[in-house]
């Protein structure tokens, strides 16, 4: 399901009382490309943040992290890593058009699951043209794991400000 089709439900059936004037992408890992790619796509969601995520990848890696293997399998519909790198394209966040509201970035310098980690986090500011700001930690571990008592309070005033304004 996505999420434009989630967002379409509580426009029709609200009874929640949702401000549906203030959505928020926040993503992790995986997550991290995808929080901002989706918000590029929907002008309902205000503002993205992304954590560890990659701007691009040009091939399924060779040791893939299972976690990795089981999300792509499941968002890609491959049964299996040999059908995932038979059919494998690019992914890249510029095949999505620049995001032009708030974006929050976290990167780890010393990532291991996210190649050139710096390298990314710059791809992702690069291509975003609306109000964007990066932190990066260059001893971040991916996720920023290791910065998470910095990282969580940040983010929850940064969403803050751009969603209660």
């Amino acid at each position: 399901m996505s999420l434009s089709a989630i967002i379409d439900w509580f426009e029709r059936n609200n009874t929640y009382g949702i401000n549906l004037g203030r959505i928020a992408t926040l993503g992790f890992s995986l997550g991290g490309y995808l929080s901002p790619r989706v918000a590029a796509f929907n002008k309902r969601i205000t503002c993205a943040v992304g954590n560890g995520g990659f701007g691009f990848l040009d091939t399924v890696p060779k040791k893939i992290n299972p976690i990795w293997l089981r999300d792509f399998l499941y968002i890609t519909g491959c049964e299996n890593v040999e059908q995932l790198r038979a059919t494998w394209g690019r992914l890249d966040i510029r095949d999505a058009p620049p995001l032009d509201r708030p974006l929050l970035y976290f990167q780890g310098g010393k990532d291991i699951l996210i190649p050139r980690p710096k390298e990314q986090a710059d791809y992702i500011m690069n291509w975003a043209v609306g109000e964007k700001e990066l932190k990066y930690y260059p001893d971040g571990e991916h996720c920023c794991v290791n910065y998470l008592d910095e990282v969580y309070p940040y983010t929850f005033d940064w969403l803050r400000k751009h969603l209660m304004s």
